[in-house]
């Protein structure tokens, strides 16, 4: 569905949000968060992107697009690889990720120690933490795997994820779209709305298209015919 489609079925699923009550400006902004959360519980968007290490920097702003990655929005599966090389002849080594908690306890000089190859890495808000300190300047020093941000919706034919032209395989996911729309609508304007029972509606149609988006028909037809021949042999 486009933005202006997206608009009047979460106004149909809510009768209470009447543009009276709430504007379009604002149930886009709804609408373009709910597409971003969507993005984030199903991968939908895989990014990845090197960026420079400074020489005895542990932390990394990652909503600094000049200083990191651009559009970053969550660290994909696949985490974050240090080039243990050098730049002409790479040696890329994935670092451990782990808590801000993890490392004070384990480290608790983390912040203060020798510099050397990062073996951990933790994320906490916006910014990424490495242990040990890089102790050498490094273009491309750092190969970051994560989910780049959903495009924002502005005009009334934008797509969610794709904005001018949609992406088939996520035509499924505007109904999901929707029902976190509620989430954050219905509350406001209806009594007695349990955001929990929603919530909970919502992941369940999360894990719903999951499957759906992780169906390779071609995978299973191949499996088909190699069950179907060994029949007939």
């Amino acid at each position: 569905m486009k933005l202006s489609e997206l608009r009047i079925f979460s106004r149909l699923s809510l009768p209470s949000a009447k543009k009276n009550r709430i504007s379009d400006t604002q149930l886009d902004t709804i609408i373009n968060v709910s597409a971003n959360d969507v993005n984030i519980h199903l991968g939908l968007l895989p990014q990845d992107s090197k960026f420079n290490v400074k020489a005895d920097q542990y932390k990394y702003d990652l909503g600094d697009s000049s200083e990191t990655v651009e559009r970053f929005t969550a660290i994909d599966n696949l985490g974050l690889y240090w080039n243990a090389g050098t730049a002409a002849s790479p040696d890329w080594t994935r670092i451990e990720t782990k808590t801000i908690k993890w490392l004070d306890n384990n480290f608790p000089q983390w912040r203060d120690a020798g510099s050397g190859d990062p073996q951990y890495y933790a994320k906490k808000g916006k910014y990424l933490y490495l242990y040990p300190t890089p102790d050498t300047a490094l273009t491309d020093g750092l190969w970051l795997y994560f989910l780049e941000k959903a495009p924002t919706m502005s005009a009334n034919d934008e797509y969610p994820f794709g904005n001018s032209v949609e992406i088939p395989e996520f035509s499924i996911l505007s109904d999901v779209i929707i029902k976190r729309v509620e989430w954050w609508v219905a509350p406001m304007f209806t009594k007695g709305v349990s955001k929990v029972n929603i919530l909970a509606e919502y992941f369940a149609m999360i894990e719903e298209k999951r499957k759906l988006l992780n169906k390779n028909l071609d995978v299973s037809s191949s499996k088909n015919a190699k069950m179907s021949l060994k029949k007939v042999c």
